[in-house]
């Protein structure tokens, strides 16, 4: 009874993968103005473990293309780019790997686990889930989580001798899950 009780447990879990896309916003401050940008990260692969239509793990690598941040604003962008190093460190990697219940330990989504590389360097970051949705073939949520420039080793030098930028970046994605 046991070995039957396993078999149709073990086959009730299984692995799927669905197709991601995220629309990512930062902001971030300084001394003279608060300043923002966008950028969409690349197309995306999550593989879900699924115990019949409940989440059991979650495991995806987001990319982002560093060079492809967009402030609006073409001299910000170029400073930009040249504190991030995006010729050496071309891309920003998001890896995720969570069981479900540890994002969702009330039935409700709230936390994710992310280990983010900026400049090459990995550490690890908590988001914020909001906004959960699942509706048959699709999930949607939106994640939030903080960025420290110093602890990424991105450093941005004064201008005019006055004008600071903050150290903390929040970052935002509208997160759409696709099952294929």
């Amino acid at each position: 009874m046991k070995t039957l009780l396993f078999l149709l447990l073990a086959t009730l879990a299984h692995a799927e993968t669905w197709n991601g896309k995220a629309a990512i916003s930062f902001d971030g401050t300084s001394t003279l103005h608060d300043w923002g940008g966008k950028v969409n990260a690349q197309p995306f692969k999550a593989d879900v473990t699924m115990n019949g239509d409940k989440p059991q793990r979650i495991v995806s690598t987001v990319t982002v293309k560093a060079a492809e941040m967009d402030t609006e604003e073409a001299k910000r962008d170029e400073n930009m780019r040249k504190a991030m190093k995006v010729a050496d460190h071309p891309l920003i990697i998001g890896k995720i790997d969570a069981k479900f219940t540890e994002v969702a330990a009330s039935g409700t989504p709230t936390k994710l686990p992310i280990e983010l590389s900026l400049l090459g360097k990995p550490q690890n970051v908590t988001g914020t889930i909001s906004n959960w949705k699942l509706s048959g073939n699709k999930a949607t949520f939106d994640l939030e989580f903080p960025v420290s420039m110093k602890a990424s080793g991105i450093s941005v030098p004064t201008v005019l001798l006055f004008i600071k930028v903050g150290d903390g970046i929040k970052v935002r994605a509208s997160v759409t899950l696709t099952k294929n």
